[in-house]
């Protein structure tokens, strides 16, 4: 069971900034939304290195999304990513394919029509967390969240990044956190 995820966005080649929060968060699963702009490979063997560390599974399973600043085309960058996690289904995106720094509507239909209870996306910098009915059946909710940019944050945010922690039942949670220290 995979109990913690660290997400985060819009590195911009300062990957050093997420071997930090690696380090300090020890995750059993990463997602990087988006605008790397570096080789994934290099952060994978970041976490597994962790996880080993640590006495954890590894290799660390991670998603890689490729952002509108990503040139590098490995086929780990993924215009977007469906799946699941602890009975969880997510949707995961950089954001300037569904015009987020106008909004997140589009988001949540991209989610809805996916089936996605969770929606993840990065490109505005800045982090978001709130969460929609989505209409589909009484009760059905699509939270969306976006961590902000662990190296180049805009409007008078922090460079952060979020962890997702799930309990035994599947229920989770979700905290924001500031990066300490890292490259400008």
């Amino acid at each position: 069971m995979i109990r913690k995820i660290l997400i985060v966005s819009d590195s911009h080649r300062r990957t050093e900034n997420i071997k930090i929060a690696i380090d300090r968060e020890i995750p059993d699963m990463l997602i990087h939304l988006g605008d790397i702009e570096d080789d994934p490979e290099i952060v994978r063997g970041w976490l597994d290195e962790a996880a080993k560390k640590a006495g954890k599974t590894y290799p660390v399973p991670a998603v890689f999304i490729q952002g509108n600043c990503d040139r590098y085309s490995g086929a780990d960058l993924k215009k977007a990513a469906v799946f699941e996690v602890n009975d969880h289904r997510f949707f995961c995106t950089h954001g300037h394919r569904q015009g987020v720094g106008f909004g997140v509507e589009n988001l949540m239909y991209s989610a809805m029509e996916n089936e996605a209870d969770i929606a993840i996306y990065g490109h505005t910098h800045m982090p978001f967390d709130e969460t929609f009915e989505s209409g589909l059946a009484a009760g059905d909710e699509v939270r969306i969240l976006n961590p902000g940019s662990i190296s180049s944050p805009r409007g008078g945010s922090k460079k952060s990044y979020m962890i997702m922690t799930f309990d035994n039942e599947n229920g989770y949670k979700v905290e924001l956190k500031k990066l300490q220290g890292g490259s400008k």
